[in-house]
Parts: structure tokens; C-alpha cells; sequence
């Protein structure tokens, strides 16, 4: 009857294992010196020899006539182990063995001593598919097994396996075959099978087997099924792949920016049957090899390829450069990616070469570099910045004294090429502008206590008479109008038409609370749900925002959202201000308007007297 190939040469030694050296030499040593473990854990991907270690070593521990570690093959218990007469080694598929109840069965079994071996062998194959329960089922005889039993699990996935598992076992990593071991050893097989395979077949399959030897022998035992004579053409028209002189047609023709000649390529590739996933995969190699080989010093690290096809990676690499192909890298893998997803893999495909023949997009960069520079202009204005810095606003007879030391700086401005002595008395104002478009994460406003605070001269409650009473509308238009030209254009502190008391009434509010909001959408789309539908306002010193009790509550113990907020409206205004709720008054219990009108009377001092038919009321 015939077996599968990669069945039939199994290893049945040790010395035969392709690539585990160290695994093998370890293994080996135990059995020769007699300290032999009583549970082992062999992780790998597929095709690496954890099951074929697995039963070597079990009949290596249990042969009668062990040499040098390796099992001799001969003895009845190495015959009976190969053919299954002998029960003492147990290979148990966690896969579909994975119930709690299947562990117990086994937990038992384990009572009893072997009928013909020295040890009693569980091979659980897959285990990291058991289920919770059936890990905690195992654990305690895992820990602790009687003298005559050895537990080898293997597994794919070691990261599904729990920690008080891998605790117990000795761990032993399998790695990827290299191509050449795989080629070597197919070509071996090959011989002895009676068929004739070629040196550039060999590297194919090996190169397609990425790492596993049964994937290999499984690709030749198909190849066989067609002719006894397997070269390279065959085996990509069997293994549903085609010449690799495509996949330099298709980058060829995304470096000259031609996607229709590109999309025209994978259509007459599709129409021959070629997996579209599989060439995905293809396409991703040869952009690899395409980026080692513009690599200084990465020849070495091309592998898998012939020596012709080196060539062509060592001259066009070059061409196409480093940064384009990790481009094409990302991109298609992201479209590998959405096929595992279950999206169309024809369109994904053409979606990425689309892609790959456009230019990479350097317009963003360039405008971001324009936005950068805007703000670095009104840098030479002076007074540009000091709307957004007094702190103390509320204190308009404070400033009694400085308003001598401010005044003086306020011509120059309004006559910037008067004289040189004048330009040192500017300078200190232009000192806190320049960290006003940079600090996004300084928020806090200047000390009260420094003297520019009240020479921003656009504010008409600075006025720097000495009765400082209250603010004169009528004086404002006409001292503020030379030093307000600048004003419209920093939008950060919005033009009041009333004192700032009012602020919190809605009187003022901050225009660029949109954009604040619509960058939140971006950096913080949790943040952006509370403030989807919410207001802001200005009060001349921070932005006072409406965003609802849950909010008020979320913003206070969220330092980290402050901090964001604050650096978007110093990013979308210039300057960086603090940031309060918005506390809207509470409604005053109103009266009746005759009642409100005669007391408004009374203010002013005139005498009223309310009336009725039992008291007077002064």
C-alpha cells in the first residue's frame, strides 16, 4: 500500500533529524546518561520534527540496545513501537481530545505500570487546543507523575499554552529548515524514490516549503504523481505558481507609474489559474529581495533565489531604491491582511498595485510645512500676543503704578522707524511672544506680577490715567486704533463688545472651538464624544467650555486630556491659555414687573411707597 512520502522517510533516528542540532545533541544525551526529564514541551511551526523527536525519543528511553542515544531499531520494542503493538506509547491528539473528561481517562491510566516498556510515553500532539479545565486537570500529574511515565507535548502556538505549563516541562524551540537543508534533503529522497529532480526544482520546492520539511516532501510527492522527471517548470505548474520573470514585470511597470500594465499582468495571471493570495505572498518576497539588494552589504542576505535572478535583484534594487520598496512592502501586506479577512482578493490586489503606481504623497508634507510657517510671521508684531497673557484682568485699578513704565512702549509700535533707543524698550514685549506658538504644553498664564500684563493697549479698561474709575467707551476707538491694527488677525483673544464680566454670560464667544473639536476627532475620539455638541467661550484669560456635568467631572481627574485640550487651542490659536468650565448662572426668581420697576426707582433715589390693604411697606 502505498505511503505519503513524508510519512516513508520519517526519521527513525536521532542522527537523521534535518536542522535540530542542538535539540537532537541534547536529547541524545539524556537518553546515553540516563537523566531522562518527566515531561518536555516541543514548540515550532509545522514541519520542523516536534512529533518525529517526540517518537524517537520515546523509543530511544525504552530500546533495549541504545546506541549513543539513538533507538538501534532492531529490538522487538523498537519494531513494536513503529508498527503500534506496543500500548506503552500513547499519541493523543489534543486537537480532538481536548475535554476536561479526556484528561481524567488519561490521569488514570497513568496509575498503571507499562506492560512491555520502561516508561509509559504521552505524546499530546497540539496541546495548547485543551481546554481550561483540562489544563488544570493536568497539572498536578504533570507536576508530579509516577517514576514510570514521561509526558511530551507538542505545539504551534506556544504563547496559548498557560505559564504554570510551561513551568513544568523543559521547553525545546524548533526552528524554520533552512532552504538548503530542505533542498538537500529532497534531493536525497528524490535519488531514492528513482526520480530524476533538478538542482533549480529542488530550490523551488525548498524556497515554497518556507521552512518546513513536510510541506516539501509533500510538494514533490505531488509533482511525482505527474512525471518522473520534476524541474522547475514543473513544479510551479503543480505548486500553482509561475515563472518568477512576472514578478519583475509587475515591478517594472509600478516603478514607471503604468497600473494599467500592472492590473493587465495579474489578469492574464489570474486567467491562468495563479492563487491571487499566493502571489500576494510572491509580490511581498520579491519587493524584500529588491530592498536587500539596494541594501549596501545585503547580497548575503538574498536566499532562495538562482543566480540569475540575484543579477536581476542586484541591478534593479538599486534602481528602485530602499524606501519605495518598503512602501510596496506595507502595502501589500496590508492587502494580504484584508484577505485573511475574508474581503475579495482579486480587488485587494489591484487596490494595492493601484496604489503602488501612483506617486507617494508629498503634498500633505509640503502644506504641513506651509501651515508650520504661517504662524512664525506675526512673530515680529509685538503687541500681537499680550491680549492672551494678562492674567488680571477683574483688576483694573490695580495697575496705578506700572502705567508710567507701560506707556512708554506704546508709541513705538505706532512709529516703528523712529529711532534706535526705542527698539530695547520693544524687545522685552517680544520676549514672551516667542514661546507663545511653541509652549503647547505650557499652559499656565505670566506671573501677575510682571509689568506687561497691562500694556496690551487694544484693551480699553487699561487705561493708564491715574483715576482709574471705570472704562470710558468713548476714549476706546480713538487710543486704541493704532495699536488694534494687528488684532483681527490673532484670533486667539475674540473682540468684546462689553467688559469681560460678562464673558460668562455667552456674550463672547471662542470661534475656533470647531477646529479644537474636529482635531479631538483624531487624537482622542473618546474625549470627542463629550464635546461633539459642546460650546466655549473666552473671559480674556481662559477658555471656559460647555460640555455638561459629565464632562466637568471626567476633565477634572483627567490630566493627560487637560494637557491635550490646552495644546490644540494653543495649536489652532498661537497662543496657550488655561482652560475652566463653563458655569452658567443660575435663573434669579423673578418677580412681577411693577414690583422690579419700583425698585429699580428706589435705587435711584427716588421715594416710593408700596400700598396694600393692611401695611405700607417704605
Amino acid at each position: 500500500m502505498y505511503r505519503a512520502l513524508y510519512r516513508k522517510w520519517r526519521p527513525q533516528r536521532f542522527e537523521d533529524v534535518v536542522a535540530q542540532r542542538g535539540i537532537v545533541t541534547a536529547l541524545r544525551n539524556q537518553v546515553a546518561s540516563g537523566r531522562v526529564g518527566h515531561a518536555y514541551l516541543f514548540t515550532g511551526v509545522r514541519g520542523t520534527g516536534k512529533t518525529t523527536c517526540a517518537k524517537i525519543f520515546a523509543k530511544a528511553v525504552n530500546c533495549l540496545h541504545p546506541k549513543d542515544g539513538d533507538p538501534c531499531g532492531e529490538c522487538e520494542i523498537c519494531k513494536g513501537i513503529d508498527n503500534g503493538s506496543i500500548l506503552d506509547v500513547v499519541e493523543m491528539d489534543a486537537a480532538s481530545n481536548n475535554g476536561v473528561d479526556d484528561i481524567r481517562d488519561l490521569r488514570d491510566e497513568t496509575a498503571y505500570t507499562p506492560s512491555a516498556c520502561h516508561y509509559k510515553v504521552y505524546i499530546i500532539d497540539e496541546v495548547h487546543m485543551l481546554s481550561t479545565a483540562a489544563f488544570n486537570a493536568l497539572l498536578k500529574t504533570l507536576e508530579e507523575p509516577p517514576a514510570h511515565v514521561i509526558f511530551i507535548l507538542a505545539t504551534t502556538e506556544i504563547q496559548k499554552v498557560p505559564a504554570t505549563i510551561l513551568s513544568r516541562c523543559q521547553r525545546y524551540d524548533f526552528t524554520r529548515i533552512g532552504p538548503e537543508d530542505i533542498a538537500q534533503r529532497v534531493e536525497y529522497i528524490a535519488g531514492q524514490e528513482g526520480l530524476e529532480l533538478t538542482t533549480d526544482g529542488a530550490e523551488l520546492i525548498s524556497r515554497l516549503a518556507d521552512g518546513a520539511m513536510r510541506d516539501a516532501l509533500s510538494i514533490l510527492d505531488t509533482c511525482a504523481g505527474v512525471t518522473a522527471k520534476i524541474d522547475a517548470d514543473v513544479v510551479r505548474r503543480m505548486a500553482g505558481v509561475t515563472d518568477r520573470s512576472y514578478l519583475f514585470r509587475i515591478s517594472d511597470a509600478l516603478e514607471a507609474q503604468d497600473g494599467a500594465s500592472a492590473l493587465a499582468q495579474l489578469a492574464a495571471l489570474r486567467q491562468q489559474s495563479v492563487d491571487v493570495k499566493r502571489l500576494t505572498e510572491e509580490l511581498i518576497a520579491h519587493y524584500r529581495a529588491l530592498m536587500l539588494a539596494a541594501l549596501p552589504g545585503g547580497q548575503s542576505l538574498l536566499s532562495g533565489v538562482s543566480p540569475e535572478e540575484e543579477m536581476q535583484y542586484l541591478e534593479k534594487g538599486p534602481q528602485l531604491g530602499q524606501r519605495e520598496a518598503v512602501r510596496a512592502i506595507r502595502t501589500l501586506g496590508n492587502a494580504l491582511e484584508h484577505m485573511t479577512r475574508g474581503s475579495d482578493q482579486r480587488i485587494e490586489l489591484e487596490l494595492a498595485l493601484f496604489t503602488l503606481s501612483e506617486p507617494p504623497q508629498t503634498a500633505p508634507a509640503a502644506a504641513v510645512s506651509v501651515q508650520a510657517a504661517a504662524p512664525a510671521a506675526p512673530v515680529v508684531r509685538p503687541f500681537v500676543s499680550a491680549p492672551a497673557q494678562p492674567a488680571p484682568q477683574p483688576f483694573v485699578s490695580t495697575p496705578v503704578t506700572p502705567p508710567p513704565a507701560v506707556q512708554e512702549p506704546l508709541p513705538a509700535p505706532a512709529a516703528e522707524p523712529t529711532s534706535a533707543p526705542e527698539e530695547p524698550a520693544v524687545s522685552p514685549v517680544s520676549v514672551p511672544e516667542e514661546p507663545a506658538p511653541a509652549p503647547a504644553e505650557e499652559e499656565l498664564p505670566p506671573p501677575p506680577d510682571e509689568p506687561p500684563v497691562a500694556e496690551s493697549a487694544p484693551l480699553p479698561w487699561d487705561e493708564p490715567t491715574a483715576p482709574v474709575t471705570a472704562p470710558l467707551p468713548e476714549e476706546t476707538p480713538a487710543e486704541a486704533s493704532a495699536p488694534t491694527a494687528p488684532a483681527p488677525e490673532y484670533t486667539a483673544d475674540p473682540a468684546f463688545s462689553r467688559p469681560r464680566k460678562v464673558a460668562a454670560e455667552g456674550i463672547n464667544p471662542f470661534e475656533q472651538w470647531s477646529e479644537v473639536v474636529k482635531l479631538l476627532q483624531e487624537k482622542d475620539p473618546m474625549l470627542h464624544s463629550y464635546l461633539r455638541k459642546s460650546k466655549a467661550y473666552f473671559d480674556g484669560t481662559r477658555v471656559l467650555i460647555d460640555g455638561g456635568k459629565t464632562f466637568r467631572d471626567f476633565i477634572r481627574v483627567n490630566k493627560d486630556s487637560q494637557r491635550l485640550i490646552k495644546k490644540l487651542i494653543a495649536q489652532v490659536s498661537g497662543v496657550a491659555v488655561p482652560i475652566g468650565p463653563y458655569e452658567p448662572r443660575t435663573a434669579v426668581k423673578h418677580t412681577s414687573n411693577a414690583e422690579q420697576s419700583l425698585h429699580a426707582l428706589e435705587k435711584l433715589g427716588l421715594e416710593v411707597s408700596i400700598e396694600d390693604s393692611t401695611k405700607k411697606k417704605r
